[in-house]
């Protein structure tokens, strides 16, 4: 009798067990993504990640030349932007003038610089020294770390069941790294660059137990 009551129990605990994990590996279903494009015109979130990590990278700013001395800046780069879909048909891109984001590049630099004592000049004005802005990057990244379960919709029978969030992150972030080559503007001799400077940004949403939510960032005033 006793032989046979432990069997039983033995029997019990391992289809429960058995049960458990089954009961888990299909509600729980984790997924890390380090990196995906935003696939939706620039939000004002991402608007303030680019701009919080340009003006982040520019208090490491550092440019040896004489005081108060007339430069003329200008801003090289990669095609920084890429095509985005539009909400209208989702096989087609629109792409953005990648100078838009160059002009804001020089003219946060500009500002800086006048901080510093130069003076901004145009090339017609024949300054002494001309400055050349390099954007080695300059964008966003977002990431996604899941654990539940996804929605599913139903195709044979008509139901569907909501998302079930454990914990869930959406990470976004923003780069900017540059540096700057300056040149004497009548002869073309390069007399230097300012050292590659960097500047980081965070956006990142948190959800856990279906319905908490909160947000860590070092944006000022995010939407």
């Amino acid at each position: 009798m006793t032989v046979r009551f432990i069997k039983d129990r033995t029997g019990c605990c391992r289809w429960r067990t058995t049960c458990a994990l089954m009961a888990l590996s299909l509600f729980v279903a984790g997924c890390a993504i380090e990196q995906e494009i935003s696939r939706t015109p620039r939000t004002a979130v991402e608007q303030l990640l680019l701009t919080g990590a340009v003006d982040q990278a520019l208090t490491n700013l550092t440019l040896t030349l004489p005081p108060q001395a007339d430069l003329h800046l200008e801003v090289s780069g990669f095609y920084i932007d890429r095509g985005r879909l539009t909400m209208r048909d989702q096989t087609s891109g629109t792409v953005q003038d990648p100078t838009v984001d160059f002009m804001f590049v020089r003219n946060t630099v500009a500002v800086a610089l006048g901080r510093m004592g130069y003076r901004i000049r145009n090339r017609d004005d024949h300054p002494a020294y001309l400055v050349r802005v390099a954007i080695e990057a300059l964008g966003t990244m977002q990431g996604l770390t899941f654990v539940g379960m996804p929605p599913i919709q139903s195709v044979i029978i008509p139901f569907a069941l909501p998302e079930l969030t454990v914990y869930k992150l959406q990470a976004q972030s923003g780069y900017a790294r540059f540096h700057l080559d300056v040149f004497e503007n009548l002869t073309g001799a390069y007399k230097g660059s300012s050292a590659t400077i960097i500047g980081r940004t965070h956006y990142d949403q948190y959800t856990a137990l279906f319905y908490i939510t909160w947000i860590r960032t070092d944006l000022t005033a995010p939407p």
